[in-house]
């Protein structure tokens, strides 16, 4: 076994070890609807909100079904952080107890729902009591939102969001670039709900408008899509963005929909998928089955771009591997559950690979890049375990199609530090491994043997000030990166956000040898090395 292979199972085992103990663990509902849609709405606010997860959990009584918005399970630190949190924005939430001998059965009891008057903004919020105000009730918890409009059992809201991005790099780009790299978005969210909430519709449009790069000048439709509710299954159809995984560094198993890699170089922005999808809520677990339809290509940055690789890619030819094309139907299915005080995720995927390898092709006496994109299948399982102020993750898949197959994880935790330093602000210490068996094959990754450490601070005051340090390092090449994230409201109608990233360790680019270091896989981050930025964007929500 080679000494990669044994740190890899080293990484699995430390992460398997937490599930022999036995814990109590506890979860915290934040309010229950009778629309779904609702529901599912609230719960992102809270993601927004509170910088973790928050789950949608239908709920059978004998006056019908509701849908409970809650945490996972949270150890003693992490409930308690989180009650504080809520305090602080008059929230209130009813704590769900359970204990846990192992993965299993669980004993729990939580009080039912009783029926408050409806809440006379935005949403309409049928609450566990004490009642949990809607969505921009709370004084500082999310920005103001444009009242909804109910009228015969319809419901519908908008929201609107225009951001100003600016981006300064201390160093020209490798073929002159500027240093100052400004631009506007505009984000409209339309949502309208009939039915009692069954029936909904929901509307994305994305746009943004750069002053220096044509190719990040683009408009999107993130999502555009018709849910219809049933007893025990949802369909929705339409435009969408569906988001798998727990790693904070590296998300291996987000595969549904296309990286929008002229938005963020960190794959957390995505584009629009087209799909089919059906949920089945069943008592082991739920079931989505996806058909996806009409490929979307990945986006790059152009030649007056930043963060882009030693040549400049022309995304407008791409190629592909099926004879399909952009045309394909793609199809997955995924088990997601939890079990005492683990949630995972079990997923397959087959289709055209949302990540292309590269040709190259001289164009008009220079040499350029053309994506080309191969049919994959990729299997992969995602978990996350709370075990007190621990949180244990787990990315892991296995995919064939482009090359021999081959296998990669990441592996890690976070620990969470409640009222630092005798404060009410929460510190947390993140640290995963990223392992990837291709090694310097591996074409569309940079993370084939690296080690990720970041501290994560939550001063969960009423601005929701939150900030992200980490460093990701190869231990074969000691290349590094550092990056900064951090966000800020102020008001009830503006967000601040600070980004900033540093690339170090690789040597750099010779201008004269460019086609040769292309061909170079040790060094992946060798064309990033003068494109360390600050990036401030200041969002105003009406």
């Amino acid at each position: 076994m080679t000494g990669r292979r044994r740190a890899a199972g080293l990484a699995a085992l430390l992460w398997l070890l937490p599930f022999g103990l036995c814990v109590a663990a506890e979860q915290l509902v934040f309010g229950s609807f009778r629309s779904e849609a609702n529901a599912r709405a609230w719960a992102g606010e809270l993601q927004q909100t509170f910088a973790r997860e928050f789950e949608v959990e239908r709920v059978h009584r004998d006056d019908g079904i509701w849908f409970r918005v809650r945490s996972p399970s949270l150890g003693t630190a992490e409930r308690d952080a989180l009650q504080r949190a809520a305090a602080a924005r008059d929230m209130s939430v009813w704590v769900i107890r359970g204990t846990y001998e192992r993965p299993g059965t669980v004993t729990s009891s939580v009080p039912p729902e009783v029926p408050v008057s409806e809440a006379p903004t935005e949403r309409t919020v049928t609450a566990l009591t004490p009642a949990v105000r809607p969505p921009g009730a709370a004084t500082g918890s999310t920005p103001e939102r444009a009242p909804s409009r109910r009228d015969g059992g319809v419901e519908t809201y908008a929201d609107i969001d225009v951001g100003l991005q600016t981006r300064t790099y201390p160093q020209r780009g490798l073929d002159g670039q500027d240093r100052f790299q400004p631009s506007v978005s505009v984000r409209l969210e339309y949502h309208r709900a009939w039915d009692d909430g069954r029936s909904s519709a929901t509307l994305t449009p994305f746009l943004r408008l750069d002053a220096e790069d044509d190719e990040r000048s683009h408009a999107d439709l993130r999502e555009a899509f018709y849910t219809r509710v049933g007893d025990a299954w949802e369909v929705h159809a339409g435009v969408r963005q569906i988001f798998w995984g727990v790693a904070e560094f590296n998300h291996l198993v987000d595969i549904v929909n296309q990286t929008d890699l002229v938005e963020n170089i960190d794959g957390e922005d995505k584009l629009g998928q087209p799909m089919v999808q059906l949920s089945l809520v069943r008592d082991w677990g739920i079931v989505d089955l996806f058909l996806l339809g009409g490929f979307r290509e990945r986006t790059f940055p152009g030649e007056d771009g930043r963060l882009r690789g030693l040549l400049p890619v022309d995304g407008d030819d791409a190629r592909y591997a099926s004879g399909a094309g952009r045309n394909r139907v793609d199809g997955a299915v995924r088990w997601s559950h939890h079990v005492g005080p683990l949630n995972f995720g079990v997923h397959h995927f087959s289709g055209t690979g949302r990540e292309p390898r590269y040709l190259a092709e001289v164009r008009n006496g220079s040499l350029v890049l053309i994506p080309e994109y191969h049919v994959i299948d990729q299997t992969g399982f995602d978990g996350q375990a709370l075990f007190g102020d621990w949180a244990w993750k787990v990315e892991a898949i296995t995919r064939s199609g482009d090359g021999d197959r081959f296998a990669a994880l990441t592996a890690g935790f976070e620990r969470t530090l409640v009222g630092v330093f005798g404060s009410r602000a929460d510190l947390g210490l993140v640290a995963e491994y990223m392992y990837d068996e291709r090694d310097e094959v591996a074409f569309n990754t940079l993370f084939e043997h690296d080690l990720a450490l970041g501290t994560r601070w939550r001063s969960n005051d009423l601005a929701d000030t939150t900030a992200l340090l980490g460093v990701i390092w190869d231990v074969d090449t000691d290349e590094y990166v550092i990056s900064l994230e951090a966000s800020r409201r102020f008001g009830s109608s503006w967000q601040a956000v600070l980004e900033g990233r540093v690339f170090a360790g690789a040597p750099g680019v010779d201008a004269a040898l460019a086609p040769l270091q292309l061909l170079d896989g040790e060094f992946k981050s060798r064309s990033l090395q003068d494109d360390d930025y600050v990036q401030l964007e200041l969002t105003r929500f009406f």
